[in-house]
């Protein structure tokens, strides 16, 4: 009984905090949802109890299934494009450019934080959305933390090079941390 208590206890603490890396990774609220389930039956299925920083354990599954998940994504939609590329003509890029269109339902933020390269997007995210320190930034993504700072660098560089390219964005990018 003890161990459906702690398990339950380690869902309900840290849901929000998992669903929250997936959706930011995925983009996807249904997609964020099945892979936080996947996250918890990976965890749970291991000895959670010993392990000490739990939050940063969870992400650390998290961000690896997310980065999973999108790569597997990317693979089938390559080979969605190339078959539907073979069956029209390549001169055709309308089409194309439709069936791979993102979501337009997403909000600003989101739309900038899509735009940069995943191994940053996911620093970015444990930075910002999750309050993370570098140091456990580090030690979830199995990275020094130079290369941590130096991705946080280069992400509100792009983020701000971003906004001023697109000068439709209602906020501009501050970090009150530093």
């Amino acid at each position: 009984m003890k161990q459906i208590s702690d398990e339950r206890v380690l869902f309900q603490t840290y849901y929000k905090e998992v669903f929250r890396a997936c959706y930011y990774m995925l983009q996807n609220k249904y997609d964020a949802e099945d892979l936080c389930q996947d996250v918890f039956a990976k965890a749970l299925s291991e000895d959670f109890q010993a392990i000490q920083n739990q939050k940063s354990w969870l992400l650390s599954i998290a961000m690896n299934m997310s980065r999973n998940y999108l790569k597997k994504k990317n693979r089938l939609l390559l080979k969605e494009n190339f078959d539907f590329l073979s069956f029209i003509r390549v001169d055709n890029t309308q089409n194309i450019e439709r069936t791979i269109q993102l979501n337009e339902n997403k909000s600003e933020l989101v739309d900038l934080m899509n735009k940069l390269p995943v191994r940053i997007r996911k620093v970015m995210i444990l930075k910002y959305v999750h309050d993370c320190k570098d140091r456990e930034i580090a030690e979830v993504l199995k990275i020094p933390e130079g290369t941590v700072k130096s991705r946080l660098f280069k992400g509100k560089k792009l983020m701000k090079k971003f906004i001023q390219v697109d000068g439709n964005y209602l906020f501009e990018w501050r970090d009150h941390r530093e």
